[in-house]
C-alpha cells in the first residue's frame, strides 16, 4: 500500500459517566489519506441527559474558519497555513441543537489548512474546547456563560507520497492602486469602501506601535493585558510589536475590501506571512481611531498585522475575556492578537 495508515486514540476524554463532572459532549475523530488529500472526520455526541446547543465556532462544523487541530511531525508542530477571523460574540445561528444521546457530524480536509510534504508519523491533536450551552440559557441568549467541554482527542498516521498531497492554497491579490507614504511604508487597496479612513487608521500604525513597544514594561497596562510581569515575557511582547513594525514598514500591505470569505458577522481575517488584510462588513461601521472601551479600524488592523507579520494566533476575543486570559494564562495572552490590540490602543 501506497500510504500505511495506524489511527489509534492516544487519549479518550470523560463520556456520559462523567458528565456530572462537566464533560457532557465527546468527540470521536478519524484521519484517512484520500486521493490527494488528508482528510479527518469529527463526531460530537451529547452525553448529557438533557439537550445542548453546541457552538459551531471554532470547531469543523462551520467548516475551516479556525485551527482546531494542531498538526505536528515527528514531535515538531507545523505551522497553521489557514485564516484568523476576526468577528462579533456568537449568535444563535452559530449554535446547533444537539439533543440528548444525538451526534453530528463533519468532515474536513487538514492539507488545505496544515503543509505536509514529508513522509512519516504524524499526530493530529483537537486543540479547542466545545463550547455550549443548555436550552435554558439559550432561550436567554446567555453568551457570557457559554460552558466549556474540554477535549484530548489525538490521532497517529503513517503517510508516505505525501509530495503528490495537495497544499494550502492563497488567495491571488490584484490591487487597484497603492499609495506611498513617507513615514509608513506603503498601503495598497482593492476596490473602494471608505479607504480614506483605512489609509488613515494605518497612517497612525508605526508611530502607534513605537509608542506601545516603549510603553511594554511593569506598569498597569501590561499587568491588565499580559498578565504578571515578567522579563521574558515582556521581550516576546516587544519582539512580536517589531516583527509587525518592520513588515508595515518595509513591505506593500494590501487592504482587501469585502473579502471573499468574509461573513456577516466579521470585522476582517488574513493569513500568517501574507500581506494581505481582507476587510469584512462589520469593520466599515467602526470609528477610525482606536477606543479604549469599543472597536476601531486602527485596532482591527493591529489586530490582524500582529496575526501576518507577528505570527500570533487567537486564543481570546474581547475585553473581559482578554482580561481574564491575562490573570489566568499570561503565555497564551502574549501570542494573543486582541490582547495586543487592546494594549496597544490602551497605550495611544
Amino acid at each position: 500500500m501506497k500510504t500505511l495508515l495506524s489511527l489509534f486514540c492516544l487519549v479518550t476524554y470523560l463520556t456520559c459517566a462523567l458528565s456530572a463532572n462537566g464533560w457532557p459532549v465527546s468527540l470521536d475523530m478519524a484521519c484517512d489519506k484520500a486521493l490527494s488529500a488528508v482528510a479527518c472526520s469529527f463526531e460530537f455526541t451529547n452525553n448529557a441527559n438533557e439537550d445542548l446547543y453546541l457552538l459551531k465556532r471554532n470547531t469543523p462544523l462551520e467548516g475551516l474558519y479556525s485551527q482546531f487541530v494542531s498538526v505536528s511531525f515527528d514531535g515538531r508542530p507545523l505551522e497553521y497555513e489557514g485564516i484568523h477571523v476576526l468577528r462579533l460574540p456568537p449568535t444563535k445561528d452559530e449554535f446547533v441543537l444537539l439533543k440528548a444521546g444525538e451526534s453530528i457530524s463533519a468532515s474536513v480536509q487538514i492539507t488545505d489548512i496544515f503543509r505536509i510534504d514529508t513522509d512519516g508519523l504524524y499526530t493530529v491533536q483537537y486543540s479547542r474546547p466545545l463550547q455550549y450551552l443548555s436550552v435554558n440559557e439559550m432561550s436567554s441568549m446567555s453568551i457570557d456563560q457559554l460552558r466549556e467541554s474540554f477535549v484530548r482527542e489525538s490521532i497517529q498516521l503513517y503517510l508516505e507520497d505525501t509530495s503528490l498531497l495537495s497544499k494550502p492554497k492563497k488567495e491571488e491579490v490584484k490591487v487597484d492602486y497603492t499609495v506611498h507614504l513617507e513615514a509608513c511604508g506603503s498601503a495598497s487597496f482593492v476596490g473602494d469602501r471608505n479607504n480614506s479612513q483605512t489609509l488613515d487608521a494605518h497612517k497612525r500604525l508605526c508611530g502607534g506601535i513605537d509608542k506601545a513597544k516603549a510603553g511594554t514594561g511593569n506598569n498597569n497596562i501590561y499587568v491588565t493585558w499580559f498578565g504578571t510581569y515578567d522579563g521574558g515575557r515582556a521581550a516576546t511582547v516587544k519582539n512580536v510589536y517589531q516583527k509587525m513594525r518592520d513588515g508595515i514598514t518595509n513591505k506593500v500591505c494590501t487592504y482587501h475590501n469585502n473579502g471573499p470569505s468574509c461573513q456577516s458577522n466579521w470585522y476582517a481575517y488574513t493569513r500568517k506571512g501574507i500581506q494581505t488584510v481582507y476587510l469584512c462588513n462589520i469593520y466599515y461601521g467602526d470609528q477610525t481611531y482606536c477606543s479604549k472601551s469599543g472597536e476601531s479600524k486602527e485596532g482591527t488592523l493591529l489586530h490582524e498585522w500582529a496575526h501576518a507579520y507577528g505570527y500570533i494566533d487567537d486564543v481570546a476575543y474581547g475585553r473581559s475575556n482578554c482580561k481574564n486570559l491575562a490573570r489566568n494564562n499570561p503565555s497564551g495572552a502574549i501570542r494573543n492578537a486582541d490582547s495586543f490590540l487592546y494594549h496597544y490602543c490602551d497605550l495611544q
